[in-house]
């Protein structure tokens, strides 16, 4: 159908329309292409393209102007304040781990508290929690047997 004939709007190349869905859905788009049968149309600040009949399209509203000025501007970039310490410190305590107490007659307790001491001089304080903890998960009871203890 010829633009003469055409009933509605005669979109130029660049100019923003508006279209109502027939689910009443508001379909904004800057025109891209127009071939005399279909407007090729391009939704504000990118996205997917689309196409309507020129009958479909008018003029947007003054509001709908508005919206095509915000999703059409561009966001310039602000400069950040470069942050050495994005978080506040963590702040330790001073006061010590006491040393770890093995068990009375216990023999590899008492190498691992003579070993978790040595990495606590030399300043290897993981490799002294890592004999604290072996010294705390150390078996010190004698494991439940099932046979008598009395003879018959």
């Amino acid at each position: 159908m010829p633009a003469s004939d055409h009933p509605g709007p005669v979109p130029g190349l660049g100019a923003f329309m508006a279209a109502d869905t027939p689910e009443g859905r508001l379909r904004l788009g800057k025109v891209t292409a127009w071939d005399g049968e279909v407007v090729h149309l391009q939704r504000p600040g990118g996205g997917t393209a689309w196409t309507a009949a020129p009958s479909e399209l008018r003029r947007p509203t003054e509001d709908e102007r508005a919206l095509i000025r915000v999703l059409t501007t561009p966001v310039t970039a602000v400069p950040r304040v470069r942050q050495t310490c994005p978080e506040p410190p963590v702040v330790l305590s001073v006061d010590p781990v006491p040393p770890a107490v093995p068990a009375p007659g216990c023999a590899t307790c008492a190498l691992a508290a003579e070993r978790e001491w040595h990495c606590r001089r030399t300043h290897d304080h993981s490799a002294a929690a890592d004999f604290r903890v072996e010294i705390r998960r150390h078996p010190h009871d004698e494991p439940p047997t099932a046979l008598p203890r009395e003879r018959p």
